[in-house]
């Protein structure tokens, strides 16, 4: 193939550019040509099927350790650098030593460029940049000193690493960002976990939410062939062990190194972080979860997608792709069913309304979960109750749950949770109220209710959004049941108030039996 040809077939195909184009060394000294592994792979179709839909690059990388994303992020940008005109890319690192290593990466990609058709010249060059002649393209890297760093750039291409260890991550960032737009500019944000808190997790959370732009790409620990260890002729997995091999498909050696980090880290916290298998794992929360993570797994075994998606209007459904209303269950003749109801103030960016719909046996069979004014809330709230054979409805009357409250009385909604209470120790005058109020006395009431179901396998959970808030549900250092920092409590609440409703839900009156006598029985007669 003439040089021309290939330079043309390579520029618009990074896999096949790395492979023939650039070099890189080996944890063994060897120097090799550069083909992406498979978490490198996966991160590239994520990257190209954004870049498609989106015309631009906006992508979260959460990974486990020394999963070579750092190193397909320089040699993309390089591709791109080199390959284009006018084209800046600047990467920024949180250490001093990890900037040099990048730039001393990019140097080599560079010195050990095969032919001239791909190693446009230098026109100058200093231990941070390469600036390249006729192009006028540059590479430059930098380190997370302060909120000025990168700023007064422009650039097309920006590559973050190890984001969530900056310090003053938040202005960083947002300076970075400003240097980068416009159609085609790529942004590519990679870290391992840092904890629950800061710029980069609270962005990856609102990304699995579907609320930003970004996207995220999570690379497990297990799709690395490094992270292997030879199992012993006696070696046997535990029960914990089992399950997870069950879930994401290890064997005896995946296991076995598993089992040799969890000795070596001390514990299952710092490997969940630096090692996570999924998302939600990789950040250690700031106080303990409310339920221990082994219940939760298997928890999770007992989701299932919701048969139907969209939203309940009029008390009709409408399929939606995005929309507010799931129903795992349509109701069913003579079954009773239990609503709990949390509500928010109904701002675009805070808290959600949620539904939580139960049969009587304690099942999730529909869930509402958005933002909506809490008057309007009422009117949906009756409509879910009414679909469901009039279902009893038990409302958070903290705050603005006594509008919601007041309106579904309005709607003369006809089964609604009411609260007894004794005015006093010295007076047996009771007093009735509407809805339930969660207190620091209640919380823990409802909240250990829902852990007990949860420990002995019967929680009753269908989505998988409720479980991924179960994960991030705390009990903080003050001994308080929150979500943690960045994450969301509303289908948690609404579900634990809606068993709490199943304890004190009128009991329906049961059919008469009529006993059938057969004429040898020899009371017949009476």
């Amino acid at each position: 193939m003439e040089i021309e040809e290939l330079a043309a077939k390579l520029k618009f195909n990074f896999p096949l550019y790395a492979k023939n184009v650039l070099k890189i060394v080996t944890k063994q000294g060897e120097a090799v040509p550069f083909v992406l592994n498979g978490a490198q792979m996966y991160v590239h179709k994520q990257l190209e099927q954004q870049l498609k839909e989106q015309g631009n690059i906006r992508m979260l990388c959460l990974k486990a350790r020394q999963t070579g994303i750092s190193t397909y992020a320089q040699g993309r940008n390089f591709w791109k650098v080199t390959q284009n005109r006018n084209a800046n890319a600047f990467v920024l690192s949180h250490l001093a030593e990890s900037t040099n290593a990048i730039f001393n990466m990019v140097k080599y990609f560079y010195d050990n460029t095969p032919h001239p058709a791909f190693k446009p010249p230098l026109l100058s060059q200093s231990a941070s940049t390469l600036v390249f002649d006729e192009i006028n393209s540059r590479y430059r890297v930098g380190t997370a000193r302060s909120t000025q760093t990168g700023r007064g750039q422009t650039n097309r291409f920006v590559h973050g690493s190890e984001v969530a260890f900056y310090p003053q991550g938040s202005d960083i960032v947002a300076g970075l960002l400003q240097t980068v737009g416009g159609q085609g500019s790529e942004v590519i944000l990679e870290s391992t976990a840092n904890g629950a808190g800061g710029w980069f997790y609270d962005q990856v959370m609102k990304s699995l939410r579907g609320e930003t732009e970004w996207k995220t790409c999570f690379i497990p620990w297990y799709w690395m062939p490094d992270y292997r260890r030879n199992p012993s002729p006696y070696f046997e997995a535990t029960p914990e062990e089992y399950a997870l091999a069950q879930r994401y498909g290890l064997d005896d050696a995946q296991l076995s190194f598993r089992r040799a980090k969890l000795d070596e880290l001390g514990g299952n916290d710092l490997f969940m972080q630096e090692y996570p298998a999924n998302p939600l794992e990789a950040f250690l929360t700031s106080g303990r979860c409310f339920v221990e993570a082994t219940h939760l797994t298997v928890c999770e075994n007992d989701t299932y997608t919701a048969d139907f998606k969209g939203d309940i209007l009029g008390g009709n459904l409408e399929k939606r792709t995005y929309g507010n209303y799931q129903e795992w269950v349509p109701p069913e003749e003579n079954v009773n069913y239990c609503i709990g109801v949390d509500v928010a103030e109904g701002l675009a960016y805070g808290d959600y309304s949620c539904a939580q719909v139960l049969d009587d046996q304690g099942r999730q069979v529909a869930c509402w979960h958005g933002h909506i004014d809490p008057w309007d809330w009422g009117n949906v709230v009756s409509q879910i109750g009414q679909r469901y054979n009039n279902a009893y409805v038990i409302v958070e009357r903290n705050n603005h749950g006594l509008t919601t409250l007041r309106r579904l009385m309005e709607l003369s909604y006809p089964s609604l949770f009411v609260e007894h209470s004794v005015d006093g120790a010295y007076s047996d005058k009771a007093t009735k109220r509407g809805g339930f109020l969660t207190t620091s006395k209640t919380k823990p009431l409802i909240i250990d209710n829902l852990a007990s179901l949860i420990r002995q396998g019967q929680s009753g959970v269908a989505d998988i959004e409720l479980l991924n808030e179960l994960r991030t549900y705390v009990i903080d250092d003050k001994g308080a049941f929150n979500s943690q920092q960045g994450c969301y409590d509303d289908r948690v609440m609404a579900f634990a108030i809606a068993l709490h409703g199943l304890a004190s839900m009128p009991r329906p009156r049961h059919r008469s039996i009529t006993r059938r006598f057969s004429t040898l029985d020899p009371i017949a007669g009476y």
